[in-house]
């Protein structure tokens, strides 16, 4: 009854009010508000004066001649750990490519080094130096569970150099550092107060780089590995590296992981660039909600693929060395979604002793795995299509 005497009491009242308004003359009509004005207009790409992100891309090919140096190790080849850990802190000219050597920028500076957890610095050289130990020793040998060694898919078509552990080392070293470097720096330094605050300079334009605040911004874009002209509608011919890879995983099934970061990232330069501090702030939390995504969506596709390779050891602990290093890597981000205990339970079924160990990991560990993240994350529809 109080209900239906709600109603009556709004029927009523807007009786009274049309009668009132009804009674105002044609000359006093009232004025309608004013239509809200249009959002400004934002590129369809980072396509912005004064972009500068060179020590960005410096990293990622450091990265690359790195990695591609590890994987000389399934030809026979195996590079020594100095050489490796040069190339890491960029000392004494590790580099094929003489513009890496004559740079003064350097993964090992910029890797996370915090400590609450997850893999830093002095971990990665740990890394480093096992993997040249055990090339050293296993460079000719076939890999079996608790022996280092080299592992050919069933097809043959290709190899991979895993630990005894059956971690494969250039995934683990690569993909970690994409995490604990890139994605640390771009969510967690350049797209904070520290780099883009209100206490940053963003007025004074240098050629060539633009304000202080606009070159960080521009530096954390950096660090996803996609050219200043991709957009939404041609990223799939694009030159993507890394990350701006990667985010094509959710594209593929109808998850806007590409557009939205990319789109998210020119919203921010766009209100840095035209002073607007809203649409800054509101951009830098939504590039660590889309860059989790990517993470997220990246790790159940590859977790997708260890399932669908059981039987195939070098697909399967390939895969999986990639699955653990994308869902490890969330911890890089402060802001994450998923909780520090859902996230340690996750890991808890791919380690031993808190070491990443997959020998004992069974098809229904990667299901729970794979469940709980969507669940998470809202991916339960596509997650079998990843």
């Amino acid at each position: 009854m109080k209900y239906l005497n709600t109603i009556k009491m709004m029927t009523a009242f807007s009786v009274v009010a049309a009668l009132f308004l009804s009674s105002c003359g044609d000359d006093e009509g009232t004025t309608p508000p004013p239509p809200t004005p249009p959002g400004p207009t934002l590129p369809d790409a980072y396509s912005f004066e004064n972009v500068s992100f060179g020590g960005q891309t410096d990293r990622l090919n450091m990265l690359a001649e790195m990695i591609s140096t590890i994987d000389e190790v399934t030809s026979g080849t195996a590079a020594d750990a100095t050489t490796l850990l040069n190339m890491y802190a960029n000392e004494n000219a590790p580099f094929s490519d003489a513009d890496l050597n004559a740079s003064t920028k350097q993964l090992k500076s910029k890797t996370y080094n915090l400590g609450f957890g997850v893999i830093n610095d002095v971990e990665i050289e740990a890394y480093i130096n096992a993997f040249a130990s055990d090339a050293a020793m296993y460079k000719d040998s076939t890999w079996a569970p608790g022996q280092a060694g080299i592992v050919t898919k069933a097809d043959g078509s290709g190899s991979y150099f895993l630990n005894a552990d059956g971690v494969e080392y250039s995934e683990i070293i690569e993909k970690t550092l994409m995490h604990a470097v890139f994605y640390y720096q771009a969510c967690e330094v350049y797209t904070r107060e520290g780099k883009i605050g209100d206490a940053v300079d963003n007025t004074i334009v240098t050629p060539g780089k633009g304000t202080d605040m606009e070159h960080h911004w521009d530096e954390a874009f950096g660090y996803l590995g996609v050219p200043t002209d991709a957009t939404a509608a041609n990223f799939e011919s694009a030159d993507l590296k890394y990350f701006g890879k990667y985010a094509k995983k959710g594209e593929a099934v109808g998850i806007p992981t590409f557009s939205n970061l990319l789109g998210s990232f020119i919203k921010g330069r766009y209100g840095i660039s035209n002073m607007d501090y809203t649409m800054r702030d509101e951009a830098a939390a939504e590039v660590r909600q889309y860059w989790e995504m990517v993470a997220v969506t990246t790790g159940i596709h590859y977790l997708n693929g260890a399932i669908a390779n059981v039987g195939d050891d070098a697909k399967f602990y390939h895969e999986l060395s990639e699955a653990y290093t994308f869902i490890q890597g969330l911890a890089y981000n402060q802001d994450r979604l998923i909780s520090t205990s859902d996230w340690s339970a996750m890991l808890a079924l791919l380690e031993d002793n808190g070491e990443a160990s997959f020998t004992g990991v069974t098809v229904a560990d990667l299901n729970t795995i794979k469940d709980d993240l969507a669940s998470i994350y809202g991916l339960e529809a596509v997650k079998d299509q990843l």
